[in-house]
């Protein structure tokens, strides 16, 4: 599951996000926050992924996860990991941030997904 949300986001393709999430899904970050004008930084549904990845491919070109380490349990069809990485914008390597992320699956699709920037 890591790597599907790896490429699926690496890809900037709002098809690709959306269709990781599961109906009830929810991802968190300070981001979305700025991006999309949510007080409480949070994303319901593959829908309103779509719209905040939409958004996010206007001002990217390049969005790539560079991962440091992950703790995970579980399988690709139910668990939960901790992903540590830099997070390269545009190409710019001088300019990485370090991220940390919190992802929880069920059935093969996201149901949750905090993210902390650094």
């Amino acid at each position: 599951m890591v790597l599907k949300w790896q490429a699926a986001w690496s890809s900037l393709d709002p098809e690709k996000v959306a269709a990781l999430y599961a109906d009830d899904a929810t991802h968190m970050s300070a981001a979305v926050t700025a991006r999309m004008n949510r007080t409480d930084g949070t994303l319901h549904g593959p829908a309103e992924l779509r719209a905040y990845a939409v958004e996010v491919a206007k001002v990217l070109k390049s969005f790539r996860a560079d991962i440091t380490s992950v703790i995970a349990e579980g399988t690709d069809e139910d668990g939960r990991a901790a992903i540590e990485y830099w997070r390269v914008v545009n190409g710019d390597e001088a300019g990485r941030k370090r991220v940390a992320e919190i992802l929880e699956w069920k059935q093969g699709k996201l149901t949750a997904c905090r993210v902390f920037h650094f």
